[in-house]
């Protein structure tokens, strides 16, 4: 695994908080048992909310990600993935404890999900499935990440364009995007200027996600990154009197380090 792929995988591991598209893997080429490395880095997530009166956010990144043997630990996720190589052909599997992060304000930020996922690479891109449900009994919610992402090297430049469809039942969707009374009293104390109305998402959701990945690699040592990602929202969500876009997006900018 080069460093631009450990970079790669990195920043979309520590921005799976919900920011960026979850489930967002790179390419297993290259990958080896015995391949272990760490990657660290800093940088810049900028972050828009679909919800009404709030304004984009800028907020610091700190970027890890830790291979040793099967286990890993990738910024909001660790867990096992064992995987091999045929034909051609990557197999995959991974099960994995992950942070799940809200983009509202004024409510509990983190819970942790446990789930699986499978993905098949091969040289036309990277097909993935996932399954994650609620472990912290915050919601007791469960999702499916169904993810298709193309990484394209040029040489020291990648991009990575990807493609992504959320399954989220209801339970999951009024945690990501309701709005409740403690929420809303919450607001009142810390003297918002738009205070939401009291909202819950009474259906599941299905959201349509795309983003692009880009990575230059400075040297053997250095990478500098950026992501971009947009999420368009189910109707259940939009109908939301607390929602005021049709879809959220985040971008990222960093450098990283690999050992």
């Amino acid at each position: 695994m080069n460093n631009q792929h450990k970079t790669l995988l990195a920043v979309i591991a520590i921005s799976a908080f919900n920011a960026v598209p979850a489930g967002a893997q790179e390419s297993d080429d290259n990958l080896a048992p015995n391949d272990n490395y760490v990657s660290v880095g800093i940088g810049a997530m900028s972050m828009e909310s679909p919800f009404r009166g709030e304004d984009a956010r800028v907020l610091p990144l700190p970027i890890l990600s830790i291979k040793q043997g099967a286990f890993y630990f990738e910024g909001a996720e660790t867990g096992v993935k064992l995987g091999t190589s045929a034909s051609g052909l990557t197999p995959s599997a991974q099960a994995f404890v992950a942070a799940r992060n809200t983009v509202a304000r004024d409510r509990q930020k983190f819970t942790a999900d446990a789930g699986a996922r499978l993905t098949l690479g091969s040289k036309l891109g990277d097909l993935s499935a996932e399954y994650r449900h609620d472990i912290t009994g915050t919601f007791d919610g469960g999702e499916v990440i169904l993810r298709y992402q193309l990484p394209i090297n040029l040489g020291r430049f990648t991009i990575s364009p990807a493609a992504q469809v959320n399954f989220l039942d209801q339970a999951t969707a009024n945690h990501m995007y309701g709005v409740t009374a403690k929420q809303r009293a919450r607001a009142i104390r810390k003297g918002r200027d738009v205070i939401l109305p009291i909202a819950p998402i009474t259906d599941s959701a299905t959201n349509f996600s795309t983003d692009l990945t880009a990575t230059y690699r400075i040297s053997d040592k250095l990478t500098l990154i950026g992501v971009f990602a947009n999420t368009y929202l189910d109707k259940s969500i939009r109908g939301s009197p607390a929602i005021d876009r049709k879809s959220e997006s985040q971008a990222i900018v960093g450098l990283t380090y690999s050992f």
